[in-house]
């Protein structure tokens, strides 16, 4: 483990936390390469990430490391880790303060929870960059806010604050900066009070690719009565019924 990042697991819950504080958690092709090798290695025994930073979220990519590491090939570290990210199978919660910007912002589009304090500032500044959006931000931005505010941020990368981002779905809630990481905790350890299975198998469902109505039903339905059999579902039905 670096010094970079840290992360321990309790109760179930692993949590992430960048410790770059003195650059705002700027993000180094070892730190991606770091984080990716976490979200690949330790989740085989959790119900819940916490990814958090801080003072500061994340500045977004170290641009002097960035331009001495280009990512131009499929294997590049920031791409192993947005992999790893979004193949995620449990729910990852990111608590966020200070700045987010560039990959800071695109990643959250690819957590199941977002809570920000008042003071957190998010932006997508590559069109300033001469740089185009990354980590599919071109494709969920416009799906949760609409085209015409997907535009704004996107075309024009400017500041936007937690409120605007609370408003466009973007993050879950506002929080004072004292309970961030509480809030974060309280919705990780409710996470870990619910049957893992059905935890896996339901968020994958919400992350899968559209495909028609009728299709979405059938699948669901074969997981769902596959999953019917199991003593988990059992165990939980007669617990209900006992009620």
């Amino acid at each position: 483990m670096s010094i970079f990042i840290k992360h321990h697991k309790a109760n179930n819950i692993l949590t992430i936390s960048l410790n770059r504080l003195d650059k705002k958690n700027a993000l180094t092709a070892a730190m991606y390469s770091e984080l990716a090798g976490i979200l690949k290695s330790e989740v085989a025994d959790i119900n819940a990430v916490i990814l958090t930073g801080g003072s500061d979220f994340t500045a977004g990519n170290d641009l002097a490391d960035f331009l001495d590491n280009p990512p131009t090939k499929s294997d590049a570290p920031v791409y192993e880790f947005m992999r790893a990210l979004s193949d995620c199978p449990v729910p990852v919660i990111a608590a966020v303060d200070g700045v987010a910007v560039g990959i800071g912002t695109t990643l959250l589009l690819h957590c199941d929870f977002v809570y920000a304090t008042a003071n957190s500032l998010f932006m997508m500044p590559f069109i300033n960059l001469a740089l185009v959006p990354e980590f599919a931000a071109s494709l969920l931005l416009p799906l949760r806010v609409g085209h015409v505010k997907a535009a704004e941020m996107l075309l024009l990368g400017e500041k936007f604050d937690a409120a605007t981002a609370l408003r466009y779905g973007i993050i879950n809630q506002v929080c004072e900066p004292e309970n961030l990481l509480a809030t974060a905790t309280v919705t990780a350890t409710k996470l870990c009070t619910k049957p893992r299975s059905a935890l896996l198998h339901s968020k994958a469902l919400l992350r899968r690719d559209a495909e028609p109505l009728a299709q979405r039903i059938e699948i669901e339905a074969g997981i769902f009565s596959a999953m019917l059999t199991t003593a988990e579902a059992r165990a939980a039905i007669h617990k209900t019924l006992k009620r």
